[in-house]
Parts: C-alpha cells; sequence; structure tokens
C-alpha cells in the first residue's frame, strides 16, 4: 500500500468549520473529528502521493513522528476514509454527483431521526455542496444548523435557499430571527399561512405525539381552578388551530366560538361535530376589532399558544379586553422569556416576560388573578416553559 496513491474517499461527507473538520463515512457510518495535524494528512491525499510521499513531506515540514503518520493513515484506510483506487473521473459525472447527492441527504434523513443531528448536518452539507441549485438541500441544511445551535451556518444556509426561493415566508421569518434583526409587530400573516398549510396535516400527530404537547392541560388547570363546568359561557378561542384546546374548553361554553387566520387548520375543527358553534377564517386582531365595532361580548376569551405569535401583547389584549363581559376573563399561555418585554426567538415564535404580560394587563383595565410558569412541549428535545395567565375584568 505504501507505493499506491491515495485520495479521500467520495463517499466521505466533509465539514469544515472555523475550528474544526468533520467526515462522516457512508460505508461504516461513523462521524469523525479531526485535529490540524490529522487534517493535513487529509489533504495531502490528493491521488497524487503516496503513504511515503506523504510521511516524507510532513517531516520536511513539521516535527511529525514518520511511523506515527504511517500508522494513522494505515488506521484511516482500515476506516475507509482514504482509499487507494483512483476515483477523480467519479465527480465528472452529473448522475453520479446527483446520485451521491441524494446519499447523503437521504442519509442525514436517517440520521436526524435516529437523534444524531451533528452527523446529519455534515451529511446535509455534503448534499447541499453537491447539488446546490436544490433548494430543498439548503433548507434541510438549516434545519439541522438550527436544530444544532449554529446560528452563522443556519443563517448561511437559509440566504442560500431563499436565493433560490424567495417567497417562502416562513424561512425569511426565521432568518430575520437568526440574524438578529429588529423584530416585526407579530409574525407575517404569510408565515402562519404558509406554515400551517404544510402543517395542518400532521399537527396533532406532530404536537401531541413527538412534542408531548401539553399546553392544553395548563389551560384546563387555569378553567377549573376559576370555572365550574357547564356554566353555558359564551366562549370565544383565538387560534383554535385543530381544536386541541377546544376539546377542554367545550364543557365551560353554551356557546363556542372559534377563529383563526389558517384556513386549513379550521378546516380540520369542522371535522369534529358539535366541538365548536361558529368557526370564523381571519386574522385575530382584526377580527377583535370587527366584533368591538358589532358590539359582541364574551364571558371568557382564550388564546392556547396563539400569543406566541405576536411581540407586544397589547395588539391582542387591548382589543381582547374589550370584549370581556364584567366578570369575564382571558386565559392564554406563552412561552417565557429571559429577556423583557419580549424577544423574538430563533424558532421564529416570541417569548414574553412575566413583567410584559403583568403591564399589558394594567394598561388594559385588567387584573392578573393568576399567573404561573408551566411546561408547554418539547422541541428539539429540550422542555419549553411557558406563562399561564388568567386575566380578568
Amino acid at each position: 500500500m505504501k507505493s499506491i496513491a491515495l485520495y479521500q474517499n467520495p463517499l466521505n461527507a466533509t465539514f469544515v468549520g472555523d475550528d474544526e473538520f468533520l467526515i462522516y463515512n457512508l460505508p461504516t457510518g461513523k462521524l469523525h473529528r479531526f485535529n490540524d495535524s490529522a487534517v493535513l494528512v487529509i489533504e495531502l491525499c490528493d491521488g497524487s502521493r503516496s503513504v511515503d510521499d506523504i510521511a516524507e513531506l510532513l517531516g520536511t515540514v513539521q516535527s511529525f513522528n514518520t511511523a506515527k503518520c504511517k500508522q494513522w493513515i494505515e488506521t484511516a484506510v482500515a476506516e475507509q476514509l482514504l482509499i487507494s483506487d483512483n476515483f477523480r473521473q467519479i465527480h465528472k459525472s452529473d448522475s453520479v454527483t446527483d446520485d451521491l447527492a441524494k446519499r447523503f441527504a437521504g442519509q442525514a434523513g436517517q440520521l436526524r431521526d435516529e437523534g444524531l443531528i451533528l452527523a446529519a448536518f455534515v451529511c446535509q452539507n455534503q448534499a447541499a455542496m453537491l447539488q446546490s441549485e436544490n433548494p430543498e438541500y439548503w433548507l434541510g441544511l438549516g434545519e439541522l444548523a438550527h436544530i444544532l445551535g449554529r446560528r452563522k451556518n443556519a443563517r448561511q444556509a437559509y440566504e442560500r435557499y431563499l436565493d433560490l426561493c424567495p417567497d417562502n415566508a416562513e424561512a425569511r421569518h426565521i432568518l430575520m430571527a437568526l440574524s438578529d434583526q429588529k423584530a416585526p409587530e407579530r409574525a407575517p400573516d404569510e408565515c402562519i399561512l404558509q406554515l400551517y398549510s404544510r402543517f395542518s396535516e400532521f399537527y396533532e400527530d406532530n404536537m401531541r405525539g413527538d412534542l408531548e404537547y401539553e399546553a392544553p392541560e395548563r389551560m384546563q388547570e387555569q378553567l377549573e381552578r376559576y370555572l365550574e363546568r357547564g356554566e353555558n359561557l359564551r366562549v370565544l378561542e383565538l387560534g383554535c388551530g385543530t381544536g386541541l384546546a377546544g376539546a377542554v374548553i367545550r364543557s365551560y361554553a353554551g356557546h363556542l366560538a372559534g377563529v383563526d387566520l389558517s384556513p386549513e387548520m379550521v378546516a380540520k375543527c369542522q371535522e369534529q361535530d358539535a366541538l365548536y358553534d361558529a368557526l370564523h377564517v381571519a386574522e385575530i386582531t382584526s377580527f377583535l376589532e370587527d366584533q368591538i365595532v358589532k358590539d359582541v361580548s364574551y364571558d371568557l376569551i382564550v388564546a392556547c399558544d396563539t400569543f406566541i405569535y405576536f411581540g407586544d401583547l397589547a395588539q391582542v389584549i387591548g382589543p381582547a379586553s374589550k370584549l370581556l363581559t364584567p366578570n369575564g376573563k382571558l386565559v392564554f399561555t406563552v412561552e417565557k422569556g429571559d429577556m423583557a418585554p419580549f424577544k423574538l426567538t430563533d424558532s421564529g415564535r416570541y417569548s414574553h416576560a412575566s413583567s410584559h404580560i403583568r403591564s399589558v394587563a394594567s394598561n388594559s383595565n385588567l387584573n392578573v388573578i393568576h399567573l404561573e410558569e408551566g411546561f408547554l412541549r418539547y422541541e428539539y428535545g429540550e422542555p419549553v416553559a411557558g406563562w399561564v395567565a388568567t386575566l380578568g375584568i
């Protein structure tokens, strides 16, 4: 082997960062991290040098131990990171490159399902490098970088994706959050519409199954504390979605109305017979203003994980307060924030400080009846803490 020229295996997925060099080898399914010395050896394996050539060259530029260098190369060959066959022609065929990109992207998906996110990221990066005009590869790369908290890599991937698909409002909103730009007052309507048009088909399975969503249970705890079942209240749910919270609210309602921006989510709601008495497809703040003009009132207004798409909660709590009856209550959940008054997080959702909730309530002539922290769901394996609030006249 020592007289045979060595090459990097084309079945290696390689990622080079500011201070790291990672290789995932498809045949062995192993992820490797390399130090500077190993990186130099790898880079010298370009098909023009044998093991002896590399060891001799390194001996002239650094104080390498020749014997250990040869031993490391032999190990790399055994791990299939380096190969002796001439694969230089493999990249000259577009069809072969397409196949390689698909293999790396497919492996990335499998690794993600297994929870091996860093290895998935390296494979997805290789797919994007091989097929740089494929927007889905860049979108997948952005999502994986996002999960890993690699904000710079996520920004770069989303920027490239948006170069190819500029009409994706959801990706544009995520990029805004990752770029630390001034946050908009709320998530754009177009973003919400695109998100839930895609999400509606598997929303409940994903939220209840994968993410162990418990916001409706937190809502139920609040309702049980202050209300009696069968009170026949006039109830409005803001952001009713597919009706997960509606199932909790129904026993308190004589009349239950739901409003949501997404027609696909409302359509899912309509499949649940007799859960809602009225359903509306509308933007929430516009709907509230319309209800004020019509002089409609409600005994209870609820918003389960709906206000997470609003920054300043005065946008929704203010008009909602004008619709409450004299003993009416507003019950809602938001994600707990560590920055006052609120922050657009990397998820594209807003988190809120408890002080902001209290301030907006006071300015809306509402009392904070109850405010406590509670578990809402998981995200990327980490628990998401929220505020569960009950406000009243």
